[in-house]
């Protein structure tokens, strides 16, 4: 009896020991099982205020749009983004705002045959970081399965991943989908989503971390101290000296310098 237990108990857990070993060693190759990146993101440790249109979601609905919220929020540690979407109420249409997104319903489908929901963009700075978005999804998309899908496939957008049509199916959640109400076989991001994300966000923090180290160099240039710990702002002949470009990049760093602890 306890020799057949073991044997029952081996034989349950073996395929999924296998399935997780293959995942950890799993390589991921843009376009075969990974997405690419896009050309835009929200910025590092963005806290993303989240509006829903009023009277365009079900209570069921709207648990599955901010369960999507929350697996992506809980992937920021791992990726290094740091992005946390929080749900901010409602409101009766997309607004133009630091670090807002809204979501809302239209006739998507009906008007582009090729697609079931909409990333769009709202506003982006000069550095093609997103500063306001919101989300289309189709009015037929009433399931919740597919409702949390196709959330989590649009917030993937937002986070700097694009579509991967020629992924194998269930690799990633940026598939496409294979109706307006059904899922794409994912939830919520797979491991080389996170890879994809890793990269999206290494790179930004690269580049934060340089811009930071030439704004350091070049700041002590532009003040001068009045006292043991007190900066004094540059006169106004100073200022007036300063080019446009030096100004926009000192408020750059400015900005920069409150991501450094996670740098």
């Amino acid at each position: 009896m306890t020799f057949s237990f073991r044997l029952v108990v081996i034989a349950l857990f073996l395929p999924l020991t296998m399935t997780q070993a293959q995942r950890r060693e799993e390589v991921c190759t843009t376009n075969r099982n990974a997405p690419p990146a896009s050309s835009y993101h929200w910025r590092i440790d963005a806290e993303v205020k989240v509006y829903f249109v009023r009277n365009m979601f079900t209570s069921e609905q709207r648990e599955t749009l901010l369960e999507a919220m929350k697996t992506w929020t809980a992937t920021g540690a791992e990726t290094g983004a740091g992005v946390r979407f929080i749900y901010a109420g409602e409101n009766d249409g997309p607004i133009n705002c630091q670090n807002c997104l809204t979501v809302r319903r239209r006739e998507v489908h009906k008007r582009d045959k090729h697609h079931y929901a909409f990333f769009n963009p709202l506003s982006l700075n000069g550095d093609r970081l997103l500063i306001s978005a919101w989300i289309d999804l189709d009015f037929a998309t009433t399931k919740p399965r597919a409702v949390q899908g196709f959330m989590a496939h649009e917030l993937g957008h937002g986070l700097g991943l694009w579509d991967c049509t020629t992924c194998k199916k269930k690799r990633t959640i940026m598939n496409g989908f294979p109706g307006i109400n059904k899922d794409n076989g994912l939830l919520g991001p797979s491991g080389c989503d996170l890879e994809t994300l890793k990269n999206v966000y290494r790179a930004e923090r690269q580049a934060a971390n340089k811009l930071i180290a030439e704004i350091t160099k070049t700041k002590p240039n532009n003040t001068t101290k009045e006292g043991p710990n007190r900066l004094v702002a540059p006169n106004s002949t100073q200022r007036s000296s300063s080019s446009t470009s030096e100004v926009r990049r000192r408020s750059l760093a400015d900005q920069l310098g409150e991501w450094r602890g996670n740098f």
